[in-house]
């Protein structure tokens, strides 16, 4: 079982530093939570073309259409990685300065997000790589800073 102490212990060592148990922790979150979107995303587009709507759906056919999402592995393994990426970026935020682990895994989250959806063949805007960028760049001068001090 995970002992959320021993982890505060080993891995928290104040407000300014942020050790390599920190750094990677923020990664491996960051990196699952963005890796599963685009795979969230095309699960759900395949599922909603083979299962168009009907105009009055009973309470029965939204549940059966609901659990069909779920028992389809392609859809259902992502969400279970995303939702331990939840987890433990609620055991991050506890662990962790807020102001640190916030704005780093979301960069993280949005690179793995754009690199996953490239290698799946998904088409980004410009001004959406430019935000990655940015997002990048902050977040390399925020654990520059954590690592300097």
């Amino acid at each position: 079982m995970f002992d959320c102490c021993a982890f505060r212990n080993q891995c928290f060592q104040g407000m300014s530093e942020c050790g390599v148990e920190c750094i990677a922790s923020i990664i491996v979150v960051g990196f699952l939570w963005g890796a599963t979107n685009p795979l969230l995303r095309y699960a759900s587009r395949k599922q909603d073309s083979q299962m168009a709507p009907e105009e009055n759906e009973g309470f029965a056919k939204i549940v059966s259409r609901f659990l069909r999402s779920f028992l389809n592995w392609k859809f259902s393994i992502p969400f279970a990685a995303n939702q331990l990426g939840s987890i433990m970026f609620n055991l991050l935020v506890i662990n962790f300065p807020v102001t640190v682990v916030v704005p780093c895994v979301n960069a993280i989250q949005f690179i793995a997000t754009f690199i996953v959806g490239i290698a799946m063949g998904e088409q980004m805007q410009q001004s959406t790589v430019k935000q990655k960028t940015g997002m990048v760049l902050a977040m390399i001068a925020i654990l520059g800073m954590l690592v300097i001090e």
